[in-house]
This record gives structure tokens, sequence and C-alpha cells, in this order.
């Protein structure tokens, strides 16, 4: 298993337990290799929620908080056309963005590189590809 940073680890601490880690010096012997895949695991994911019926809800305030502790950058997206009333603590304003639409949501995810996108909209998910995770609250 990959190791994951610690909270509060720096960049050099974590990429130097990483390279030392013996199952990652099995399965990745080749240094380089095993350094870049280090570089990425430390890098913050980019992960959006939609907001109806997801980021809104009891377990998408829950699940978007989980994110937040690991350290992710984290969006609110929705295809409202105005961002007035949502807000979570510990996302800053400028990562709650209102497209208007869901096709103009879709590429706001595409634009923005993010990793992973929650959204209880099938047809979003299935145009996210491999990104989109599709959200139940139940």
């Amino acid at each position: 298993m990959i190791p994951t940073p610690n909270q509060n680890e720096s960049e050099n601490d974590f990429v130097s337990r990483c390279m030392d880690n013996e199952i990652m010096k099995a399965e990745y012997s080749d240094e380089v290799q095993r350094y870049a895949v280090c570089i990425t695991q430390f890098a913050p994911q980019k992960v959006s929620f939609d907001w109806d019926g997801t980021a809104s809800t009891k377990k998408g305030k829950e699940l978007v908080q989980s994110y937040i502790d690991k350290g992710a950058n984290v969006y609110i997206i929705t295809a409202r056309s105005k961002k007035a009333g949502i807000s979570i603590n510990g996302i800053d304003a400028s990562h709650i963005i209102a497209t208007g639409s869901n096709k103009a949501k879709v590429e706001k995810i595409k634009e923005l590189g993010i990793t992973l996108h929650y959204d209880n909209n099938k047809d979003v998910i299935n145009e996210l590809g491999n990104i989109g995770k599709l959200f139940s609250n139940k």
C-alpha cells in the first residue's frame, strides 16, 4: 500500500518516509519511478462536490469535511446560477462556483483539473467518466 502523508508532515519528510518504505521499494525498485509516485501521493487532491442533494446533505457535509481534513483542495461546483446560500466551513469562497448549467459545470470541473467529483446527477457523472462518483444520500 502506498503511504499517505500524515497531517502537518512536510513534503521532504513524507517523500523520505515514502522512499524508504519496504513495500514501495519492492513495488517500485527504480528510484526515479518510486520518487515520482511519492511526489504524486503528496500532492493534494482536487475534489469537487455538487451542492444540491450532495454537499448540502448531512452525509455530504461529512464527506466534504473528511477531504478538507486530508488536505485536499475542495470545491463546490453547482449548476445553480448563483452561489447565494452555499457555504461550508473550510472552503474558501473562491472555491464555490455557480455555473448556471450542468454542461458548464462539467466544463468547469475539467478546466480546473479536478481529480474527483461527487454528484447526485447520473448524467453529470457519465460526462465526467472515471473522475465522477455518483453520490447517494442513503
